[in-house]
């Protein structure tokens, strides 16, 4: 049935925002530490239920502007609905920077015509971040000048201080403080994650999370229960876990009485408690069984039978056994679409599930490849608004399996566009430091050539090369400075020079392509990936050269260059800290005491896809060295709830240390990407980082030859003296 509020909505778009009579009125009540329970319950009844979900996205969006329009005028002086009107304009800038204008120019008015409320300066300054961040500032500052005891200005500038060019640990440390000591039982997503950072405040903060949420009764303020475990774990040593599981269990067992309205989302929160209680794996299938029996439609169900069939399927052990890779991957098709029949209610996920499973399946047809994406893309633009990754994608998509060349254009040339708004939208943000704009300049460089040779690969391929003359200047501007670009430079260079019909000239920067490119071709999957060295020895072919001339032809030159490992390896721009951290075995480990021995670090998570798939190669070269006194393996979990480890690791068998590092993680790298390897030499000096994992059967070889080049060049600076 058609959700009631669509009709409303539709017919009734009030403009957004906070209404001006609210402001006209002198010394009102500021918001507290959270928003009034009815309305938090509107909030969750009205834009949170299931069948708000399955709408789309343009019944979401009008319901969403009216649910919050209605109660930014019947509370008027609270924040929750304002703040997500903002958080909305933020996220739609691509498309709609209009939005975001319109909120900063209302609250700049209402700050100049109110600059005595608190509430409106705070709100004001929260619309200026990115844009006029001085000014945002100096409202925040303002409006806590005004009202010492109002929270939320706080913690915005504890936020803002903690990024970007406005980097200031000491004042977002100090306003994070403050932000506590106004709300010490604060759920808040941004106060959890500052909190993170900080171990004496999360201790601090944890007595009153627990009182609050011990007095609480409404199910959706207690499933923050998991946020307070993972506290706990995190400010206990692994010594000490034994109790605080205890303390989750007892938690657990009151919590299963404390709802008198379950539904397939509380089962799901208390058997996350069972699990970090520590409860056997036989007591936590019990728990999942009682789910699929009693929730056998929902996400959450189907969760759990996609994880067991993963469980019981497990990927194949070589990257080059095309056919068991090939088996695998049929009978992954063939569970999803028994999926897709059995749980209609989870169809929206399933598409686009369904969509990657055919993503490097090269056995199918084009009628199955086309028909997956299609209902992916049809998908994405009824029920997620059509973000612009799904048209990359989907470009990718037809690339890969060189269909549709013509179609595969007018993707890319959406792409091309989401881009260059992107690239403004970043443009103008005030607050980026110049490590940001390194990064993102890297990151675009390696971005805007891969868009590149997409666009000159399906010009080839549809015979349409003005598509990708307009990218001329571009392709044959001075060759990038950092190497780790080089070879895709010169590929692409190739392309344009054959889409010319300047085939000599493009052999020439094929040849120059595989002379400096840092990744060699390998097996993915069953699959041997070399596209560089397919197009290079296609036109080679069609040269007339022969397979005895190309052996040679396509040699790298003998002598390689000294950063032929750079595309996986790079100088950290940090220096590693002392530390002192305590494995769960109990045992304490601290960099100094590693002196004079090579170390190699691994950050993962047990959420993390790529971890799951790196750290079976990490055990197998941890149970290579781990008697060898000169190289020492550690690895940092970052999970967020540390007693989920001890059954993650007993159940996959590693044995390597695990030292739990949330904390040390976040407050190093300011936030984290994983998987990543560290590796420190002897004197404790961080030489080298690799980020992500890439699918590789010399994985422990490579990475032991890597601890050993540290290794030897340590003995030979030493020699040298």
């Amino acid at each position: 049935m058609v959700h009631r509020w669509i009709v409303s909505a539709f017919c009734c778009l009030i403009a957004v925002g906070i209404g001006d009579r609210a402001f006209a009125q002198s010394k009102l009540a500021l918001p507290g530490c959270e928003a009034p329970r009815e309305l938090r319950q509107t909030l969750h009844d009205k834009l949170g239920s299931p069948e708000f979900d399955q709408l789309n996205s343009a019944q979401r969006e009008a319901i969403e502007q009216q649910v919050l329009t209605e109660l930014a005028e019947k509370y008027p002086r609270e924040l929750e609905p304002v703040k997500r009107q903002i958080s909305r304009a933020r996220n739609q800038q691509d498309e709609h920077p209009e939005k975001l204008a319109a909120l900063q120019a209302k609250y700049q008015k209402l700050a100049a015509e109110h600059p005595d409320d608190p509430l409106i300066l705070y709100l004001a300054a929260t619309t200026l971040k990115g844009k006029e961040t001085p000014e945002s500032i100096r409202l925040a500052n303002r409006a806590i000048e005004l009202a010492p005891n109002f929270a939320w200005p706080s913690l915005y500038l504890a936020d803002l201080y903690s990024r970007g060019k406005t980097l200031d640990k000491q004042k977002s440390s100090a306003n994070l403080k403050q932000f506590f000591a106004l709300c010490p039982a604060s759920f808040d997503g941004s106060a959890q994650w500052l909190l993170g950072k900080d171990t004496e405040l999360q201790a601090k903060v944890e007595p009153a999370e627990r009182a609050y949420l011990e007095s609480a009764t409404d199910p959706e303020t207690l499933k923050n229960y998991t946020n307070l475990w993972g506290l706990e774990f995190r400010i206990h040593p692994p010594q000490e876990y034994p109790a605080v599981r205890k303390q989750v269990a007892a938690d657990v067992e009151r919590l299963e009485k404390a709802n008198p309205k379950p539904d397939a989302g509380w089962a799901a929160f208390l058997i996350e408690g069972v699990k970090q209680s520590g409860a056997s794996p036989e007591a936590v299938k019990a728990q999942e069984d009682k789910l699929l029996a009693a929730y056998s439609q929902s996400d959450e169900a189907l969760e759990i039978v996609e994880t067991r069939w993963r469980e019981a399927h497990k990927d194949p052990e070589k990257q080059d056994d095309t056919a068991a890779w090939t088996q695998y991957r049929a009978a992954y098709r063939a569970a999803v679409q028994e999926w897709i029949r059995a749980y209609p209610n989870s169809y929206n996920s399933l598409v686009q599930t369904a969509f990657f499973a055919a993503y490097g399946d090269h056995s199918i047809t084009e009628t199955e490849g086309m028909a997956a994406l299609d209902t992916y893309l049809k998908q994405a633009t009824e029920h997620w608004g059509s973000p612009s990754f799904t048209t990359e994608y989907a470009a990718d998509f037809l690339l890969e399996h060189h269909w549709q060349p013509e179609r595969t254009l007018e993707l890319l040339e959406q792409v091309r566009e989401h881009y260059a708004k992107s690239d403004a939208i970043d443009a103008a943000n005030d607050n980026r430091s110049e490590k940001d704009l390194k990064e993102q300049t890297e990151n675009n460089t390696y971005r805007d050539q891969e868009l590149a040779r997409s666009i000159l690969l399906a010009a080839t391929r549809s015979g349409k090369p003005e598509a990708a003359l307009k990218l001329k200047s571009a392709i044959e501007a001075a060759p990038p400075t950092d190497k780790k670009f080089a070879s895709d430079y010169w590929r692409n260079r190739a392309l344009l020079a054959v889409l010319e019909g300047r085939k000599a000239d493009g052999l020439v920067y094929y040849q120059l392509a595989l002379q400096v490119r840092q990744q060699q071709p390998k097996f993915v999957e069953g699959r041997f990936e070399d596209e560089l060295g397919d197009e290079a020895r296609e036109l080679w072919k069609q040269l007339g050269g022969s397979d005895a001339a190309w052996a040679a032809w396509s040699q790298k030159p003998q002598q390689p260059t000294a950063d032929a490992d750079a595309a996986r390896w790079e100088k950290p721009t940090l220096a590693l800290p002392e530390f002192s951290l305590t494995d769960l075995s109990g045992k304490s480990w601290k960099l100094a005491e590693l002196h004079g021995k090579t170390v190699l670090i691994n950050l993962w998570a047990t959420w993390c896809g790529p971890c799951n798939a790196e750290l079976p190669h990490l055990q197998k070269l941890y149970d290579q060295v781990k008697d060898r006194s000169d190289i020492q393996i550690l690895t940092f979990s970052i999970d967020e709830e540390p007693g989920l480890l001890d059954a993650f690791l007993k159940k996959k068998g590693y044995t390597f240390p695990v030292l739990p590092a949330y904390a040390f993680t976040l407050n190093l790298l300011n936030g984290y990407s994983i998987p990543q390897n560290w590796i420190v030499d002897s004197k404790g000096t961080w030489l080298w980082t690799q980020i992500g994992y890439g699918a590789d059967d010399a994985w422990q070889k490579d990475m032991l030859a890597k601890i050993e080049s540290v290794k030897a060049g340590n003995e030979s600076a030493k020699a040298g003296k």
